[in-house]
């Protein structure tokens, strides 16, 4: 989903979740493919803390007409009208998080590559891990920690004392990179470690929380999760050949600036209380319960592609924008096994775009 219609769902999050029920369109959400069967499971699910309308700005350039449509079958006619007026994009006034300081925040990098079991070994982390130290420490400029081959107990302390670091009073952000083999159980996603054990990510989320890492309050903590969610395989669907030019026009749209036309707000918090888990943007190599594969030349599709297309864009583009571009370079991979993965991206309490680029760029300036 483009910036604009991204930040006119937000905007108008709280009125579509009070004036529209869910249960009503959740059958053309599947019939029109918007979401994954095991993504809107996850989402209706009673105990997840997932928000449908976050997810949806998660979702393909064609998820807001998509879901504009959806609204007008079912009767929600008023709703969409008022969707689909002309909005001033710069009257939107989104929130950029600070991201000028010196580091602009600390990178923990967790890879395992070597196992208890060598059959589980994963080749090509080396070539991972030397295109994110590059990225991070070289081009964003986060100071950056890489960790390698460590058990689930090992990996959850190190986890715990990153949290717990004195730096962060003085950055404006933290990232934590893990490369590894993962899996789903109960709609939980686990990371492993090296002997095999778990660790929740939920559990990683809390050492992060608000109340437990006061120092980053209001600072945007970004996940990234290299590793399988499951054993499901996406074998795609077959569709008509697009017109080379329609995919040209495409991939200029979603590298238009857009971003660089939203003007600023000031960051405003309540003085009394805020939520527990707020500003934390999580990405996942691929869909819930779906494996995720890499190349052992080239390294895992996620971190190619991402360091691609942000050491190429994030003077011009937020994180989000980026994402996308990401997202539709994946769709273009195909596993030896004639498989699919596409990124999945979630937030816990965004309130901000992260643009890494925000001391040179004027036009952001705060």
């Amino acid at each position: 989903m483009d910036p604009k219609s991204r930040q006119i769902i937000q905007d108008y999050k709280s009125a579509l979740s009070e004036k529209i029920d869910l249960s009503r369109i959740i059958d053309l959400l599947k019939e029109f493919k918007l979401f994954t069967k095991a993504m809107l499971e996850d989402i209706f699910d009673v105990n997840s803390t997932l928000n449908f309308y976050d997810e949806l700005c998660s979702r393909g350039p064609h998820a807001f007409s998509t879901f504009i449509v959806i609204l007008k079958k079912v009767g929600y006619q008023e709703i969409a009208e008022m969707l689909e007026k002309p909005h001033d994009v710069k009257s939107l006034k989104p929130f950029y998080y600070k991201m000028d300081s010196t580091p602009v925040g600390y990178c923990l990098i967790i890879i395992n590559e070597i196992f208890e079991d060598e059959t589980k070994n994963r080749r090509g982390s080396k070539v991972d891990a030397y295109a994110l130290e590059i990225l991070f420490e070289k081009q964003l400029g986060y100071k950056v920690t890489i960790k390698w081959n460590k058990k689930a107990f090992e990996m959850f302390s190190i986890l715990l004392q990153f949290s717990k670091k004195p730096g962060f009073e003085t950055v404006d952000s933290c990232v934590v990179y893990i490369l590894s083999h993962g899996g789903r159980y109960k709609n939980r996603d686990y990371i492993l470690g090296t002997d095999h054990e778990e660790i929740y990510l939920d559990d990683i989320y809390e050492m992060f929380n608000n109340e437990n890492c006061e120092s980053l309050i209001g600072k945007p903590k970004i996940f990234f999760f290299q590793a399988c969610r499951g054993n499901h395989d996406d074998h795609g669907v077959k569709v008509k050949t697009v017109d080379s030019k329609d995919t040209t026009n495409l991939l200029e749209k979603l590298s238009s600036p857009d971003a660089s036309d939203f003007s600023n707000d000031s960051s405003v918090l309540n003085t009394n209380s805020i939520s527990t888990f707020t500003d934390i943007i999580i990405v996942h190599s691929t869909l819930p319960n779906h494996r995720s594969w890499k190349d052992h030349e080239t390294g895992s599709w996620l971190c190619e592609d991402l360091v691609n297309v942000v050491s190429n864009h994030y003077h011009d583009f937020d994180l989000g924008t980026m994402l996308t571009i990401v997202s539709r370079r994946m769709q273009r991979r195909v596993s030896g096994i004639d498989t699919k993965q596409i990124v999945h991206v979630e937030t816990l309490g965004a309130t901000g775009l992260i643009h890494f680029n925000r001391k040179k760029n004027v036009s952001l300036k705060n």
